[in-house]
């Protein structure tokens, strides 16, 4: 934009030395109203005027407000009406509703007050001729407020002086023109799709049952979940193969479930906005669907407070990005901007990035049996575990209420103590593949060793081995081979149990 050339414009050279001092810190601060009302956080933020170096230099009393139309120049225009602390957008139908509660407080704070930087002319008389230069005539945004005694407030913004965080701004209380904190120009830049509430996506992992990630161009990427009493949760890869995920993979996945929240409203999903915001076409599809249960919100008081959720199914489309921190997705017929941060392990996503390293943990789960085939014998592992009843006749619990059990574990009919169970568990936990395979080909060929994995809950894995090379073996995980892992590995795990297969052996 050119700037205005008349003298008056003189005064505010003072604040281009300024800007190129304050640059970074501004810029900065600029930020943080668009954050704070695309994503408002659960904990409270300061207010703007508290963050800004902005004079406040007339005003209204808030509770007289009765209503605030803002009117964009390319043709939007909604009003708002206050009714007891807050505002409701009044439809085209002539019903209202309550507008997004993170953005009421500054618009009343800017609709009933003058808040400016710096004056640039006493008199806009003398630089009528120049309005349009500043975005004033006519204005980029005109903002009128009504109030009980009849009276009204009108604010005009123009456009951005040079490359600084500032506007200009006239208001109806004087003929002066100032520059206004970038705040006030984004607090009434929303459209009225924008302002509504935003009804974000309940989303509870440990109800999560299923989740498909349908890439554009790409092989669709489907996981299922389980979960056990204590809401440990653990997941399946079953496409485009059938394999167990790693429980980081899982935890990862889930909580970006969890914690996505839906940014600014824009409006509703149709043939043409799908085509503006490239959700005709997403980049990747999310679908997830949840089983009935409890989850947890924190009240406006700070108290956990527990609420039954009915099962349910959510779809999100992603589309394009929107600038460097924003994407558009669609939810419900809606579209809206959401955080590219939340949305990275949607897009991102990759199936073997999810499969498990450590085949052989199954995580929280109790091992009823671990049965072990190899060339030089067999080792079988069984433990039962009975409740421990009191004289009573009730069941024995620990001071957390967890009944207490009795273990019998043996191996190959032999007693074995529990923690020596425990820490074989641990060590078969801790085996890890050593890298990836070319080819998910299983070997025509005796395998190495084979393990079974059975839990009290009858879910049973079986690895089986096959030899690679002098140092390596090629695993497959129920009859799939993505990983090579170490010829010591499963000795190293066994620890002195490798003792027993000797001894069958040499019986032999």
């Amino acid at each position: 934009m050119n700037q205005p050339e008349k003298k008056g414009f003189r005064r505010v050279l003072p604040l281009l030395w300024l800007a190129a001092v304050l640059l970074l810190a501004i810029a900065f601060v600029a930020l943080l109203p668009a954050i704070k009302e695309k994503y408002p956080a659960d904990a409270p933020e300061q207010d703007l005027q508290t963050t800004a170096a902005d004079r406040l230099i007339a005003g209204k009393d808030k509770q007289t407000l009765q209503s605030i139309t803002v009117s964009h120049l390319d043709g939007d225009t909604y009003t708002l009406l206050y009714r007891d602390g807050s505002l409701y957008l009044t439809l085209k139908d002539g019903t209202s509703e309550p507008i997004n509660e993170a953005l009421t407080d500054d618009l009343i704070e800017y609709a009933t007050q003058i808040y400016v930087e710096e004056t640039v002319v006493e008199d806009e008389s003398e630089f009528l001729e120049n309005l349009p230069d500043m975005g004033l005539e006519p204005p980029q945004i005109e903002v009128v407020s009504t109030f009980e005694d009849g009276s009204t407030q009108t604010v005009s913004l123009g456009y951005p002086f040079s490359t600084s965080a500032y506007y200009y701004y006239r208001w109806s209380g004087d003929c002066s023109i100032y520059l206004c904190y970038a705040g006030v120009y984004q607090t009434f830049e929303y459209s009225a799709d924008m302002l509504l509430s935003i009804s974000q996506p309940v989303i509870t992992r440990s109800l999560v049952e299923r989740v498909s990630l349908l890439p554009r161009g790409g092989d669709p990427i489907v996981c299922s979940f389980t979960a056990n009493d204590s809401e440990t949760v653990s997941g399946t890869l079953q496409s485009p193969f059938v394999y167990p995920m790693e429980q980081d993979a899982t935890d990862s996945l889930l909580n970006a479930l969890q914690n996505f929240r839906l940014g600014a409203r824009l409006e509703a999903a149709t043939e043409d906005t799908r085509a503006q915001y490239g959700l005709a076409n997403p980049q990747v599809v999310v679908k997830i669907t949840q089983r009935e249960g409890l989850y947890s919100l924190t009240d406006s008081d700070g108290v956990l407070q527990t609420y039954p959720l009915a099962a349910s199914a959510y779809t999100l489309s992603i589309g394009d990005q929107d600038g460097e921190f924003f994407y558009y997705c669609e939810v419900d017929g809606i579209c809206y901007r959401a955080s590219s941060f939340l949305l990275a392990a949607f897009l991102n996503a990759d199936a073997m990035n999810y499969v498990s390293l450590h085949p052989a943990s199954l995580g929280d789960e109790t091992l009823q049996s671990i049965t072990l085939q190899t060339g030089n014998g067999t080792l079988d592992f069984r433990a039962v575990y009975t409740e421990n009843v009191l004289p009573n006749n009730e069941l024995e619990t620990d001071k957390n209420g967890n009944i207490v059990y009795t273990a019998n574990i043996t191996v190959n009919g032999d007693p074995i103590t529990e923690d020596a169970y425990t820490e074989l568990i641990s060590r078969l936990q801790q085996m890890a593949v050593s890298g990836r395979l070319e080819t998910q080909a299983v070997p025509n060929s005796v395998p190495l060793w084979q393990l079974i994995l059975i839990t009290d809950q009858g879910k049973t894995r079986t690895l089986t081995a096959y030899t690679m090379d002098s140092f390596s073996d090629i695993l497959a995980v129920d009859g799939l081979a993505l990983h090579y892992l170490s010829s010591e590995a499963l000795g190293i795990a066994l620890g002195e149990f490798s003792a027993l297969l000797t001894q069958t052996e040499s019986e032999q």
